[in-house]
């Protein structure tokens, strides 16, 4: 009894193999010639976007007893039952096709194929066997086709690194416009102080990102790109201004104190600079984050702090906050990737993160309270 493989991969008896691995591609393909990437089975857990990269459970099957290429000689063979027939389709010469089925036989260790004449057919390990290359081959299309939709940008993840300031105030923006030109991509956000995230990306943890603060350091080797800048300005609440409270006892305007906040920030790095030297220092508090600053110093509870012109600039242009002294320092945002060349999606998200903002960040900031005389 003759054998047959049927184009949907199952295995039977009674006939010849009526489809090559080829045949059923085309069969596969919606209209249009394009094949959609299948839907992951119901309670697969493969790991996906960056977890994939993570070690899987086997690498035995980096190293396989066979080939691609002798399986679908193989199954080429198999499928018009004649050496001869199968080479002009491969376009190899006969006995480079009986080779390759030969070493497949003796990587596996079991008769395929038998001869008839001038004809072959399917032993019945051959015909378990021929199935099972059905299925692989079949994988293989997935392959191709997930490869498609990565390049299409329908498939695919980046995760982009920020610090505190830039995933408040200048993030946003960019991760707008990528999802909005990409939905099917997956998008994470790492949160931490520029240096932490310079080391991310330099170790490939994340893929870009958007920081405030200095440079990236040569040793990382990491690329760099000037987006934004925004001044730091020294501020404090309108109310708690001499004349919006009553004076000491002793006649002078009341003390502010400096609320500190993320010591590892750059805008806390330029505090020194910011102040300048006023004689005796103010007392100081140390809080956690920028937002709890700026609600802090709103709150005309007697604090003054450095916070960056676009955090406040609302709160300036209304007069809540008052600039107090003249100096500013200006506080450059640079968007940080590895060098060379990576997936479609981390490069349409450099596209955009490297980007000039244009959200008029870098604006001349309002006047200070040192124009009006009012500076504690």
């Amino acid at each position: 009894m003759m054998s047959m493989v049927n184009c949907d991969g199952r295995v039977g008896r009674g006939g010849p193999v009526v489809a090559s691995a080829s045949a059923s591609r085309r069969e596969s393909r919606p209209e249009g010639g394009q094949q959609a990437p299948r839907p992951a089975p119901e309670g697969d857990r493969r790991p996906r976007g960056r977890d994939a990269r993570a070690p899987l459970a086997s690498d035995s099957f980096l190293r396989p007893s066979f080939t691609l290429e002798q399986v679908r000689t193989f199954l080429a063979v198999a499928s018009r039952e004649h050496v001869t027939h199968a080479a002009k389709v491969l376009r190899l010469s006969q006995p480079a096709v009986t080779q390759q089925v030969q070493l497949l036989e003796r990587a596996l260790g079991v008769r395929l194929l038998e001869r008839v004449g001038r004809s072959v057919r399917l032993t019945d390990a051959g015909v378990e066997v021929a199935g099972a290359c059905l299925l692989v081959m079949r994988s293989l299309e997935n392959v191709e086709a997930v490869a498609r939709a990565v390049r299409g940008l329908d498939l695919g993840s980046v995760t982009v690194g920020a610090s505190e300031l830039a995933v408040d105030y200048f993030l946003p923006r960019v991760i707008t416009e990528f999802v909005v030109a990409h939905p099917r991509i997956n998008a994470a956000v790492v949160v931490a102080p520029a240096d932490r995230i310079h080391q991310h990306v330099a170790a490939g943890q994340v893929d870009c990102a958007l920081v405030d603060g200095q440079s990236p350091a040569p040793e990382l080797h990491l690329t760099h790109v000037q987006v934004a800048v925004t001044e730091i300005l020294l501020v404090a609440s309108r109310n708690d201004l001499p004349g919006a409270e009553p004076e000491r006892t002793d006649g002078g305007p009341p003390r502010l104190r400096l609320l500190e906040w993320g010591p590892a920030s750059a805008a806390t790095a330029l505090l020194a600079e910011v102040i300048g030297n006023h004689g005796e220092q103010p007392p100081r508090l140390q809080i956690g984050s920028m937002e709890a600053a700026r609600r802090s110093v709103l709150g005309g509870g007697g604090f003054k702090a450095v916070l960056p012109a676009v955090a406040i600039h609302d709160e300036l242009r209304s007069g809540a906050l008052v600039r107090l002294g003249s100096h500013a320092e200006r506080l450059p945002v640079f968007a940080v990737r590895r060098p060379g060349p990576d997936s479609p999606a981390v490069e349409a998200l450099w596209r955009i993160l490297s980007r000039p903002a244009d959200d008029g960040s870098a604006g001349p900031p309002p006047p200070s309270a040192a124009d009006t005389g009012n500076c504690p």
